[in-house]
């Protein structure tokens, strides 16, 4: 008997590549949403009927009075939302991509006492401003004229408190691993979204007409972005996924139906409104 009888079996590199990570969407998924996405976005451009801003007038409308006396006009044109919405809206997604550039969007903790205590008082003073404004439009005795710069302003601190609190609660319910972070846990973090919500409330003031379309879409964007992450966490809730994510890319078929699913939501209110002011009318 030769050597070659006493040689071990070598096993074959196995050539079959690698299985998917579990869980992990296939990547045929993947392509059919980004062209879903790039479907909408042309039919938000380019779609016959109307101009871009009336469109993203028509899908915030809903959720905004859109009066004339409340709002800014750049160039002439009337933003999506008035002057308090595009605040809060505005300050929601530059709270949101603050937390982007700083690996914090991931965060799953609440801020900490005492900036919770002062993203608090923004809301308060949002809260006041807003009943000051209707007891004028009221005709009942009001403690200052209102103004539309107080309203954007008081909105945009509200914008920031509603993305400290509303991201981490989603993050909580999204990921296996906890990532032990806070929103904006040190005065630090927080001191950084002055600089940021001082340039949104001089973009919006000056109601530049170069400055029309960045903000009517990022304002229409922070709404769309809110109302998304609500359904999300109300979407985890009943299909009991709670802590089943590890990846963006995992989270991306869902975030993906609570995208659609916040748009059907505008567009059905902006349709209800439109039919009360109808029948309003005809009275």
């Amino acid at each position: 008997m030769t050597a070659e009888h006493y040689m071990p079996a070598i096993p074959r590199a196995e050539t079959s590549p690698p299985p998917a990570r579990s869980g992990e969407p296939p990547l045929w998924l993947l392509i059919a949403l980004g062209v879903l996405y790039l479907v909408a976005l042309g039919a938000l451009l380019f779609a016959p009927g109307g101009t871009f801003l009336e469109r993203l007038r028509a899908l915030v409308g809903g959720i905004c009075a859109q009066t004339g006396s409340h709002s800014f006009f750049p160039a002439g044109q009337q933003l999506p939302l008035c002057a308090r919405n595009t605040g809060i809206y505005l300050g929601f997604t530059s709270a949101t991509l603050v937390l982007l550039a700083s690996r914090r969007l991931r965060a799953d903790n609440f801020p900490s006492g005492p900036i919770m205590l002062v993203l608090g008082g923004a809301v308060a003073l949002m809260g006041i401003d807003g009943v000051n404004s209707l007891l004028l439009d009221l005709r009942l005795p009001h403690l200052y004229q209102p103004h539309n710069l107080l309203r954007l302003a008081t909105g945009l601190g509200t914008g920031v408190a509603m993305a400290a609190f509303l991201i981490p609660v989603a993050n909580g319910l999204l990921w296996r691993e906890e990532s032990e972070r806070s929103s904006f846990g040190r005065f630090g973090q927080l001191a950084v979204m002055a600089p940021v919500l001082l340039l949104a409330f001089l973009a919006v003031g000056s109601q530049s007409d170069l400055l029309l379309y960045p903000i009517a879409i990022l304002s229409s964007a922070g709404l769309a972005l809110a109302l998304t992450l609500i359904n999300l966490v109300v979407m985890l809730a009943i299909t009991n996924q709670i802590g089943r994510f590890a990846t963006w890319r995992q989270v991306l078929p869902l975030f993906t139906l609570a995208l659609a699913l916040a748009v059907g939501e505008l567009m059905a209110l902006f349709a209800f409104k439109m039919w009360a002011l109808g029948q309003i009318a005809a009275m």
